[in-house]
């Protein structure tokens, strides 16, 4: 249905040139204003449904079309209330030019969410910049009134084709490396819109304005019309959901979403070059301010990468806190503790080295459970690794949490004589607390302890481990609320 009334816009446009040869630029004027304005409304309408935070490019694009339909407007005035018959005056010349800062602005910023303010008021100063640049420019060819001859005419009229050459290039680009469903087709309508308008203003500009027909009126007007009309049918549509997204490489999606910023920065550059002819110093400034413009940014973006880098580094190592302690405690967990062990096994690192476990299981633990509750129990196994955690000693013996009301503690270089120094200690430290467990012999909660030491050249891990568990049954068998060590 849209490409049909589109059709028919394009029809009538020609009709009424033809039956009214009379009014041909008067009529022609109404449908040259009214296919940007459809194409600014498309933009706009298309924001508003992707959402306005998120459609940033449309909304550029709508500015865009906005800058043409004023152009055209000072065009009607120059040809209807002024007489003015040349064909590049400088108004509608400026403002047609400058209808692709907003383009270039929306092709190569690479906008997404969480980008900081600071680097678009960045993109938006080079894109102030370019503006200006072209304002020089442009006045550097032509007056208020016109060209003077035919050579600036021209030279305008090459300034339209190198533009619209570089807008069709940035939007093809981007076009390749575009990756979600949206980006996509928003850069498939620029490739579109800025492919059937190089060709058109091409043709119009150097075979019709410049040539046979330079006054609007005439049955080629209608070619300007397509490629807004494209662009409206094409904003107009949603994207196709069901079909299948063509993804390309990640690899030329990060390249071209990083370097794409470059593309306003090279516009900025080679118009500052061209600039330098005729406003050395003004050239120049706008070279550094495209290099400096340029160099903030990449700046920018590279501490922020930098940021999140660093953020996910913590929270990488945060996650490996957590894999390596014990939730409920705050020691370290029973995979530490078997990493540990392992570890000396593996390295071997002398054959004199000697490695002492400590088993200690809270007595009639599963009693203080029941009467109390789980809560009470959760509270009594943090008091008690905090108080075994006060009493263990060297700072290289480490103490964890081996599964349920056990725990283990791991001390290299101790003998078993040393080690049950140490266990009667962490005894005594428990038994301090007076942890009322009225299910207990003892009427507190108490622990248990086997000790058990040996070289790590003479001794499997398996036997060290087995030999303390013979250590902590033994003083469980003795009556508890005591240590055991076994060689």
């Amino acid at each position: 249905m849209t490409l049909l009334l589109a059709c028919v816009f394009v029809l009538l446009h020609a009709s009424a040139i033809f039956f009214l040869p009379a009014f041909a630029m008067q009529v022609s004027y109404v449908f040259l204003l009214a296919a940007p304005a459809l194409a600014c409304a498309a933009a706009l309408r298309r924001s508003a449904r992707d959402g306005w935070r998120h459609s940033r490019g449309w909304l550029l694009v709508a500015l865009a079309m906005a800058s043409w339909t004023l152009g055209m407007a000072a065009s009607l005035r120059q040809d209807l209330f002024l007489a003015n018959a040349n064909a590049a005056p400088g108004d509608s010349t400026l403002l047609f030019i400058l209808f692709g800062v907003p383009i270039v602005l929306a092709v190569s910023a690479s906008y997404v969410e969480g980008d900081s303010v600071l680097l678009r008021v960045i993109d938006a100063a080079l894109a102030l910049a370019l503006g200006y640049l072209f304002y020089v420019h442009t006045f550097s060819l032509i007056t208020l009134h016109g060209a003077s001859s035919m050579i600036q005419a021209l030279r305008v009229a090459l300034m339209f084709d190198a533009e619209n050459l570089f807008l069709l290039a940035a939007a093809a680009i981007r076009l390749t490396a575009a990756d979600r469903r949206g980006e996509r087709h928003f850069y498939r309508t620029m490739v579109v819109f800025t492919g059937l308008y190089a060709v058109a203003t091409f043709y119009y500009n150097h075979f019709v304005a410049l040539g046979d027909h330079p006054d609007f009126g005439s049955l080629r007007d209608p070619l300007i019309d397509i490629a807004f009309l494209a662009f409206a049918l094409q904003a107009w549509r949603d994207p196709d959901g069901r079909r299948r997204l063509r993804r390309p490489s990640p690899a030329l999606s990060r390249v071209v979403r990083t370097a794409s910023p470059l593309l306003m920065a090279l516009a900025l550059l080679v118009v500052s070059v061209v600039v330098l002819r005729e406003r050395f110093y003004l050239g120049v400034a706008g070279i550094g301010v495209a290099v400096l413009g340029y160099g903030v940014r990449t700046t920018l973006v590279q501490l922020k990468h930098m940021q999140t880098e660093e953020g996910l580094i913590r929270q990488r190592h945060a996650l490996e806190e957590l894999a390596h302690t014990d939730g409920l405690t705050g020691l370290a967990n029973r995979r530490v503790l078997d990493e540990m062990l392992e570890r000396a096994w593996i390295l071997q690192e002398s054959a004199s080295q000697r490695v002492a476990v400590l088993m200690i299981d809270v007595d009639h633990f599963k009693k203080l459970n029941d009467r109390y509750g789980h809560a009470a129990g959760d509270a009594c196994l943090r008091m008690v690794s905090r108080a075994l955690l006060g009493a263990t000693g060297r700072p290289g013996d480490v103490l964890g949490r081996y599964g349920g009301e056990e725990f283990a503690l791991v001390m290299f270089g101790r003998s078993l004589q040393v080690a049950l120094q140490v266990a009667e200690r962490l005894r005594a430290a428990v038994e301090k607390l007076a942890i009322a467990n009225a299910d207990s012999p003892y009427g507190i909660i108490t622990v248990s302890i086997g000790a058990a030491s040996c070289l790590v050249a003479e001794r499997s891990l398996e036997a060290l481990l087995a030999t303390a568990d013979s250590a902590l049954y033994a003083a469980k068998q003795q009556g508890r609320n005591r240590v055991v060590g076994l060689e």
